[in-house]
């Protein structure tokens, strides 16, 4: 589930009648990285990290060196990669070389079947009555991060902390302590630090 909030949008002229409105914008649920990615690849199929990351490499090369050529680059149902362009002011079609025209990144075109993919369940974050850590003791606390990790595979700190209402640095304390007992393992470092159930 996503979560989302309202941002006020000042109104686009001053007509008596025309007044606020809001728009929604999706609250981060964090970063989730390369390496987590190839680890979770792995446990989904035959190839081992290393063997995952060295496709993810080697597409990579490929992709690159297609659309550096002016090719379009369908990548399975992922979509479709191409070349934008982007120059200083042309005065003269005919003689184009006056100006400076340069590569100026990539547009992605992303398919039907991956944009239908991302469409999951939204709830904005206001209405999110999150319990207080004074009212959850540890064995519910427990309960709540297991039925998360049940749903989801892996949580971090934030969004525990989000789940129970701990403070953050007390959520983490929290998480080291069910890793003490057995009850899950901790991933990566620092930023990108999470926590899986300790028997999947």
């Amino acid at each position: 589930m996503a979560l989302y909030d309202l941002k006020k949008r000042p109104a686009l002229t001053s007509k008596e009648d025309e007044g606020e409105v809001y728009y929604p914008k999706l609250i981060s649920s964090g970063k989730i990285t390369t390496e987590q990615l190839l680890r979770e690849l792995s446990e989904y199929s035959t190839f081992n990290t290393g063997e995952a990351e060295g496709i993810l490499c080697d597409l990579l090369h490929l992709v690159s060196k297609h659309v550096s050529e002016g090719y379009r680059v369908e990548l399975g149902d992922f979509g479709v990669f191409s070349a934008k362009l982007k120059s200083t002011p042309i005065t003269d079609p005919n003689n184009p070389r006056k100006a400076h025209i340069h590569f100026n990144g990539v547009q992605f075109s992303a398919s039907k079947k991956f944009k239908n993919g991302t469409i999951g369940r939204l709830e904005r974050h206001k209405d999110i009555r999150l319990p207080q850590s004074e009212d959850l003791d540890e064995e519910k606390r427990k309960q709540l991060l297991l039925g998360y990790l049940d749903k989801n595979g892996f949580i971090n700190r934030v969004t525990y902390s989000k789940l129970t209402g701990r403070l953050k640095d007390v959520a983490l304390k929290d998480l080291k302590e069910f890793v003490d007992q057995g009850i899950i393992r901790r991933e990566g470092r620092g930023n990108q630090l999470y926590f899986r159930k300790a028997i999947d």
